[in-house]
């Protein structure tokens, strides 16, 4: 049985997601994994503190690109 994490100050960390001006490719990468293992893009959303329509663009942008190359 998996042990029960518990995050000290939780809302400082979302405060600190929120105010993300830019996210690396490795935290688009990670959202976009989320999103293919069948979490809804509103769920995600809510985890991650990033809009519908940036995560939308995210998909656009990685489908592009899986064109391109």
């Amino acid at each position: 049985m998996r042990k029960r994490v518990s995050i000290e100050e939780p809302e400082r960390l979302q405060r600190f997601m929120n105010n993300r001006s830019s996210y690396s490719e490795d935290f688009k990468c990670l959202t976009l994994k989320l999103l293919d293992s069948g979490k809804s893009p509103e769920d995600v959303s809510v985890f991650t503190g990033v809009s519908l329509t940036t995560l939308y663009d995210w998909i656009d942008d990685w489908n592009k690109k899986k064109r391109k190359a």
